[in-house]
């Protein structure tokens, strides 16, 4: 069974220092709107590489505060542009602004953000 992220993100603290942790939250609730706005963007101009990299940014931020899911479907999302599958990327693209919402609520609620 996996952990729940509870569980990983207090490991995470455990390896870096809850202080650490803390400062990349607070830089990932600053920068993952305007991430998503990038992507949406580099879709909208056709630039797949430009939104293939901004996912896997979004994708190693993720993974690095232990949102699996968001990673994953970052990760999705990259493959589909770098495969220029164009029929699934608007969906791709569609399923990661709830996920990153849903991270900056609990990032907030953990470490107090604004």
């Amino acid at each position: 069974m996996p952990k729940s992220w509870v569980v990983a993100i207090a490991e995470r603290e455990a390896q870096l220092g809850a202080a650490a942790v803390a400062d990349m939250a607070k830089t990932f609730v600053e920068a993952s709107k305007a991430q998503l706005a990038m992507i949406d963007a580099a879709v909208a101009r056709h630039a797949l590489s430009e939104a293939r990299r901004t996912a896997r940014d979004l994708a190693t931020h993720a993974g690095s505060l232990c949102f699996n899911h968001l990673r994953v479907a970052a990760q999705d999302f990259e493959q589909a542009c770098s495969g220029d599958d164009r029929v699934n990327l608007s969906k791709l693209a569609a399923a990661l602004a709830p996920l990153v919402e849903m991270t900056v609520i609990q990032l907030r609620a953990r470490y107090g953000l604004t």
